[in-house]
């Protein structure tokens, strides 16, 4: 059974906010030089001290503000649901972290999803990682 639009917008704001706000050394630009390394060490302290600070109630906010700036997206063609970090957030992702008062500096570098015409959700996690079907 294919799963409704508002499923895949759930299952999409789920996945973002536990890999941006849950998992602990979420960020790999897949730099494996000196120089990386030492980038890999610096982001991912940055990424840890601000995933301390963050309150079961921002991510709340955030999941809210996400899922509403996706249902906005709803009869959009597919490539308008997708959402990215390379080593900037994309709007949509920048806008619910402003509403709910977090910084961007937890969201995983190298991370991307879509929704596509089918109500499939689609993630690629960190540098290298290859797009999974949530």
């Amino acid at each position: 059974m294919e799963q409704t639009y508002e499923q895949a917008v759930e299952k999409t704001v789920k996945w973002w906010s536990q890999k941006s706000f849950k998992v602990s050394l979420n960020q790999n630009n897949g730099d494996d030089s000196q120089t990386g390394g030492m980038a890999f060490i610096l982001m991912n302290m940055l990424s840890t001290q601000t995933q301390g600070d963050i309150t079961e109630g921002q991510i709340q906010k955030f999941e809210e503000k996400l899922t509403e700036i996706l249902m906005n997206m709803k009869e959009k063609a597919s490539y308008h649901k997708s959402l990215d970090v390379d080593y900037h957030p994309c709007i949509q992702l920048c806008e619910a972290a402003d509403f709910a008062g977090i910084t961007t500096m937890c969201f995983p570098c190298k991370t991307r999803s879509y929704i596509d015409e089918k109500n499939k959700v689609f993630a690629a996690y960190q540098y290298g990682g290859k797009y999974l079907e949530l």
